[in-house]
């Protein structure tokens, strides 16, 4: 496979995370995945907290491996109480405070949060911030989000394929036309492409095509914040190139 990044464009065919937001109190099915994922996901943490506390529990002394099977307790736990915490953005709970925010100054001081997950698996990442950037109007903590949300689904999926990875961030009219007044944030991956018939769902809770480590909402909570702030977010999947598109309105 070719280690390249395709080219893009607003024209291109984006598949936009618009059925499954929560402003729509009436949307029953978006909250049913949900709350069936979160049981599901859920159930699978406690059984490893069940399973090996009975093993504990028979055990006359505490050798190595009960050292061992209290470690897997705690881990779970952990993950358990992490789940726990990631979910309340996932299902619109997150309370947002939006101001303007100036891109510029923001995006370098997230850089190396952002590069984290592509460093720890030695994948070449690209960030290009303009050093003037059109204010936008965001809440900085949930905007975070967001982007780290973004980078980590495109380090995995860069990492699955040897590829590699870029953010862009757009001045309005540099990347959709200047009257739509947006700045756009571009999250590119070279990798395996996305079916067409998957595109739609990666936006649903728990929906993921990894191993059960990943938590399967990290684009959920991406599509549903965005929403909850105005922006749009879209992706477009062709020739081993995968594109999220964040548009935030200029303030």
């Amino acid at each position: 496979m070719e280690n390249t990044i395709g080219v893009v464009t607003p024209k291109s065919d984006f598949t936009f995370a618009d059925q499954f937001t929560p402003i729509d109190q009436g949307n029953s099915e978006f909250y049913a995945l949900l709350l069936r994922g979160m049981t599901h996901k859920l159930n699978n943490l406690l059984a490893v907290i069940q399973g090996f506390s009975s093993l504990t529990m028979m055990d006359e002394a505490l050798d190595e491996t009960v050292i061992e099977n209290i470690s897997h307790m705690k881990e779970a736990a952990n993950n358990a109480s992490d789940l726990s915490e990631r979910i309340l953005p996932a299902g619109g709970c997150s309370q947002i405070t939006q101001h303007e925010l100036l891109l510029a100054e923001f995006i370098p001081m997230l850089e190396d949060t952002l590069r984290e997950p592509f460093n720890k698996q030695d994948i070449p990442i690209s960030i290009q911030c303009p050093e003037q950037v059109a204010k936008v109007n965001a809440d900085p903590s949930r905007l975070k989000i967001i982007l780290s949300e973004l980078m980590a689904n495109a380090s995995d999926a860069a990492s699955a394929a040897n590829g590699k990875a870029s953010m862009e961030i757009h001045n309005p009219g540099d990347f959709s036309p200047i009257e739509e007044n947006c700045v756009d944030i571009l999250v590119k991956n070279s990798g395996t492409t996305i079916p067409t018939d998957k595109l739609e769902q990666i936006w649903h809770p728990f929906y993921s095509s990894k191993d059960s480590s990943h938590s399967g909402i990290g684009l959920t909570t991406a599509a549903v914040l965005s929403s909850q702030m105005g922006m749009n977010l879209g992706v477009h999947s062709t020739d081993n190139t995968t594109v999220f598109w964040l548009s935030i309105p200029a303030a």
